[in-house]
């Protein structure tokens, strides 16, 4: 199935996210990330954070949780979902993330390119309020399909 191009350029509808205290520290866990500015309050006020701050690949968890439906739209948009594969993350921090922090983010498609091995590029732009806080920018590849199909 090829790729409906007239999604480049478009976004999908916002969607919010509270950041837990507790998904913080399960992503840090599953990481392997064992530093104490995740876990423990005092030890992030002593670093110069107002309190633990959220790991810097977090917005996966951001984008994975608090947007679940962005599966359906992948489907829509002619990817298959079962063999896409990542190509790269990238992250832009424009303010620290706290626990309690309740941000909006909004999904568009910022580039597509169809044909034997096709290409998307998301960016995700969360705000706080009217603050922006971090633009997350993700690639995935559909690799073609055995026999070119």
């Amino acid at each position: 199935m090829p790729l409906d191009m007239s999604y480049k350029g478009k976004s999908f509808d916002a969607f919010t996210f509270e950041v837990e205290r507790g998904k913080i520290r399960e992503l840090c866990l599953a990481i392997g990330d064992k530093n104490q500015i995740f876990f423990d309050r005092d030890v992030a006020r002593a670093t110069g954070y107002k309190d633990t701050p959220a790991p810097l690949t977090f917005a996966t968890v951001m984008n994975f949780w608090g947007y679940p439906e962005v599966w359906e739209r992948m489907k829509e948009m002619g990817i298959d979902v079962q063999r896409l594969l990542h190509a790269k993350e990238e992250y832009e921090y424009h303010s620290q993330i706290y626990p309690g922090d309740i941000l909006t983010g909004v999904v568009s498609v910022e580039s597509m390119r169809d044909g034997a091995m096709g290409m998307v590029a998301f960016k995700t732009t969360y705000s706080r309020g009217d603050e922006k806080v971090l633009t997350a920018k993700m690639t995935i590849i559909i690799p073609p399909r055995k026999g070119g199909n």
